[in-house]
Parts: C-alpha cells; structure tokens; sequence
C-alpha cells in the first residue's frame, strides 16, 4: 500500500498564521516478489502435477508380469517423489529463497557502497508500484476580503498499477486544519467500470480530524477500493481521481503540495484570480512557464515526499493604492 498523500499548505514567512508541523512520513514494507494468481500457479505446478500422473499411471496399471516390473515400479516412484518435491518448492520454498535473494542483492547492488541510510530510500524509489501521472491542481480564488481568501481547490490525476500483480486502490487526502478545508466533491475509478462519486455530504461523514498531525483527512480506509490490473499486464485504462475542496488562506500564502505516490510530471493551473493578486510558482529547473500563461508545468518525475511550491500575493499597485 503506497503512503498516505498530504496536500498541505504552509504560511509565507512574514504571514502572520504559524507554520503547522510538517506531517512525519509513514514508512511502508514493501516486497517485490508477489503473489502469483490461479493461472500462474497451474503453469508452474503442470509439470509437476504430468510427472505425479505418470507415476501414478506406471505404479498401478503396469502389468506384473511385463519385463522390467521393478524397474519401472522404482521409475514411477521416483516420478511421484519428484512431483512431491517440486509442488512443495513451488508452493513455499521458492518464494522465501527468492525473497532472500533479491534483498541479499539489492543491498549489494543497489547504491553499493553507500550507507544503509541512503540505501533505503533508493529501495523505496524501486519498489515503487502505484504511479500517477498526468496530475494537474487547479485554484479559482475569491476576492480578498480581511487579509483572506477563499481558494476553490481541484486536483485531478491518473493512476496505473506498475506491480506484478492486482492491487487496491482507494485515494486519500489530508489538509492543514487551520485551513478550514471543505471536502465537496471526489470521484475515482476506471472508465467504462465502476466509478465512485461522493458529494459534500457524503465525505463529510468520512472525515476525521488527526490531532498529532494536525490535519482534517479523508483516509482510504473509509472508502471502496478499485481493482487495478497490472499495467505490464494489458491494463491500460488508468484509474481517474478528481478531488475537489475549499480552504480559506491569507492573502499572501506559501502553498506546499507534498506527493505521497510517485509521479510523472504536475501541472499548477490558476482558473480564476483577483486582479489584484499575483500567483507564481517557481524553484525547480523542470518549471516550464510562458510569460502570460496561467500555467506551471514540472517536467520531471517525484517520488514519495517530494513537493512543489507556489505563492500569492498583493500585487504592488494593489499595495500601494491602500
């Protein structure tokens, strides 16, 4: 199961709003040797199972009185023997040796020489198996009003299965409570399937509120999963996420949007805003941005924690004219 994902918004160094405490990563196990399905299994299980069927067959129909009885008699047992052996490696020994084998060699291989600490989260990056891609955050802004705005918040994305084998998928998000956030809408599922839609008040009846980590969430737990087929499998349907939600933030604000799954590629959009405010974003080489867009494409991969940044604020004649 990947991490949690924190959408969370820090104040601008002179706001007057305190910095809530940074949210602490929750660390997942991850193995890479996965379950093989029905179908897997009966391939590698068929010539065990032919050989047990053949001994079976040699012990029991071979007449006693043909020449080489005892012979034959000594081949089928051992056929039968072998097929025992080799259902019992396939069915428990060979995923424990493979799972031994492949940690034994990605601590060896996998930054060699470097230490464990920097190892693991190269590990982490190699595991990854839920990856997103065409993510795009768009924000509509309300009038200033008091020093504050309201900022009408749409995240849409992508999301394909890069595993071996089905895996679950439910979303999750997480908002600074100090925010005030309001969850109003949040769709998720494959096109041409079963696709789930909760309005307003249905996620406010999912919402719970982490003190120590100071957030209103909607966690996955509360919602139905989809299914999703390995992509390396045929799958190419990806499934779709749309959230969309309020929060109210001062009028100059340092908005931080943290990824808690890989991903290729973000795109910051602005929908609407006050002529006197300015949104930017910036920080990053990737940024690609034309004068005059309302636009801020990232072309670069994240991984898990990885964040970009973008501001509002006061233009300078909105400043001054008060």
């Amino acid at each position: 199961m990947p991490a949690i994902e924190i959408l969370a918004e820090e104040t601008a160094p002179d706001s007057e709003t305190p910095p809530a405490p940074p949210a602490p990563e929750r660390k997942m196990r991850v193995r890479r040797f996965y379950a093989l399905g029905l179908k897997d299994h009966a391939r590698l299980l068929l010539p065990f199972l032919g050989m047990a069927a053949l001994g079976i067959v040699g012990r029991l129909k071979y007449p006693y009185w043909w020449p080489g009885q005892d012979l034959v008699s000594f081949v089928a047992d051992a056929f039968i023997v072998a097929a025992l052996i080799g259902v019992f490696l396939v069915l428990f020994s060979a995923k424990l040796l493979v799972e031994r084998v492949s940690g034994g060699l990605a601590q060896r291989l996998i930054g060699r020489g470097l230490p464990p600490e920097l190892q693991a989260p190269i590990r982490d990056i190699v595991a990854t198996e839920l990856v997103r891609d065409h993510y795009v955050k768009s924000y509509a802004f309300s009038p200033p009003e008091n020093g504050y705005v309201n900022v009408d918040i749409e995240v849409r994305y992508d999301l394909r299965n890069y595993s071996e084998a089905l895996r679950d998928y439910a979303p999750e998000i997480a908002v600074k409570m100090f925010l005030q956030p309001e969850f109003r809408f949040l769709e998720y599922g494959i096109a041409g399937r079963k696709i789930h839609t909760f309005s307003d008040e249905n996620l406010s009846s999912k919402l719970e509120i982490v003190d120590e980590l100071n957030v209103r969430r909607v966690s996955r737990n509360t919602l139905p999963p989809v299914s999703l087929k390995p992509f390396r499998a045929g799958e190419k349907s990806p499934c779709q996420v749309t959230w969309r939600y309020r929060v109210t933030a001062p009028e100059q604000y340092c908005d931080l949007t943290e990824f808690g799954e890989a991903m290729l590629g973000a795109t910051l959009q602005v929908h609407h805003i006050p002529d006197e405010l300015e949104f930017v974003s910036g920080g990053d080489a990737s940024l690609h941005h034309e004068v005059g867009s309302q636009s801020w494409y990232f072309d670069r991969s994240f991984v898990t924690g990885q964040h970009v940044l973008a501001w509002w604020f006061r233009k300078a004649f909105a400043r001054s004219s008060e």
